[in-house]
C-alpha cells in the first residue's frame, strides 16, 4: 500500500509539473517579408512602390497575432515672409535675417545679461536667402527652405543696424511671417504657425532706457501688430540704431505620423486558429514601422514578443 501510494504521489508530482510547463510557455515568433519582383531590400527597410501588397510569413506558434503601423511622411518646413523699406538712401544691409537652434531666451529683465548673449552668440545669417530690399519703396517676399531644422527648435532674429547717419535711417516693414508645413507627395498644406505665436521681443542694444519698449516710434521695433511688425525710420545726423527683434523658440515641424488602428490593435489570430501569413496592401507613401504582437497566456501565465519590421513606401 506504501509503494503505491507513493507511486500515486510520484505521478501527481510529474503530472503538475508538466501542466505548470505547458502553462508557462514562452511565446515564439519571427517574421519575414515574402520575396517579390517589386521590392527592393536592404539593410535597414523594405522598399515597395505605393499601393503594393506585402505578405508577411509567420514562423512559430503563438497563440495570439496582433497587427498594427505607425506611417511617418516627411513635410516640407517654409519660412515665409514679406519686407519693405522706405526713407533713405543707404538701404542695403541695414537689416539681417538669423536663425540659431541653441540660442538661450532672453531674460527680459537684465539688459546686461541678455545684450551680451546677443553680441557673443554664434548666430546663422540666411539674409541672402532672404530676398531683402536694397533700395527704398521696395515689397519683397521670402521664402526659404527650413528642412534642415526639422523637428528642432529654431530661434528667429532680425537685427536692424544703420551704418549711415548722414540721411534717414530707414523704416523696416516685416509683414506675414509664418512657418508653412506642407505635404511632400501633393504639396497640400498641414499647418501654419503664424508670427504671433512666435513671441517675438524687440531689444535695444543701444540704448537701456528702451531697451524692451515696443513703442511706435524711431528706431524701435513694435511689435503691437504682429503681421506687421515694423522699426520707424530715424532722421538723419541723429544717433545710429541697432536693434533686434527675437522670437522665443520655435517647433519647427516634423513630418505627419499616422497610427494604425487609430485605438489599440488589429486581431490576426486566437488560439483557436492557423495563421501562417498575413497580406496587407499599403497605399500611402511614408516610412511605415510595422509591428507584429504575439502573445501565450492563461490565467496563470502571459509571454508576449513584439517583432518590428520596416518600410519605405514611394510614389
Amino acid at each position: 500500500m506504501k509503494i503505491n501510494n507513493f507511486i500515486f504521489a510520484l505521478l501527481s508530482i510529474l503530472l503538475f509539473t508538466a501542466c505548470d510547463n505547458v502553462l508557462e510557455q514562452e511565446v515564439d515568433l519571427d517574421v519575414n517579408v515574402e520575396a517579390a519582383d517589386y521590392l527592393q531590400f536592404n539593410d535597414t527597410a523594405v522598399v515597395a512602390p505605393v499601393g503594393s501588397k506585402i505578405t508577411f510569413n509567420f514562423s512559430g506558434e503563438p497563440d495570439f497575432i496582433s497587427f498594427s503601423y505607425e506611417r511617418f511622411l516627411p513635410t516640407n518646413a517654409t519660412l515665409k515672409f514679406a519686407t519693405q523699406a522706405a526713407w533713405g538712401t543707404h538701404v542695403e544691409n541695414t537689416l539681417n535675417v538669423f536663425v540659431s537652434g541653441d540660442f538661450p531666451e532672453l531674460a527680459l529683465n537684465d539688459f546686461a545679461k541678455d545684450s551680451t548673449t546677443i553680441r557673443n552668440h554664434t548666430w546663422t545669417d540666411i539674409s541672402a536667402l532672404c530676398n531683402l530690399p536694397a533700395v527704398a519703396n521696395q515689397k519683397k517676399n521670402a521664402e526659404v527652405a527650413f528642412n534642415e531644422y526639422r523637428g528642432k527648435k529654431m530661434v528667429i532674429a532680425f537685427r536692424y543696424k544703420p551704418t549711415f547717419a548722414a540721411d534717414f535711417q530707414p523704416l523696416w516693414i516685416i509683414s506675414d511671417l509664418q512657418i508653412n508645413n506642407t505635404k511632400i507627395t501633393d504639396g497640400s498644406n498641414i499647418s501654419t504657425f503664424l508670427a504671433a505665436s512666435m513671441g517675438f521681443t524687440p531689444f535695444d542694444i543701444l540704448n537701456r532706457t528702451i531697451a524692451y519698449s515696443s513703442k511706435d516710434t524711431a528706431g524701435v521695433w513694435n511689435t503691437n501688430d504682429k503681421a506687421a511688425m515694423k522699426i520707424r525710420q530715424t532722421f538723419s545726423n541723429k544717433a545710429l540704431n541697432e536693434d533686434w527683434l527675437i522670437s522665443k523658440p520655435i517647433d519647427v515641424p516634423r513630418g505627419l505620423t499616422e497610427v494604425y488602428p487609430e485605438k489599440g490593435t488589429k486581431g490576426l489570430k486566437n488560439i483557436t486558429q492557423r495563421l501562417d501569413s498575413y497580406t496587407h496592401t499599403f497605399d500611402k507613401v511614408g516610412e511605415y514601422v510595422v509591428s507584429f504582437k504575439a502573445s501565450n497566456y492563461n490565467y496563470q501565465y502571459q509571454s508576449s514578443v513584439i517583432k518590428t519590421v520596416k518600410l519605405i513606401i514611394t510614389d
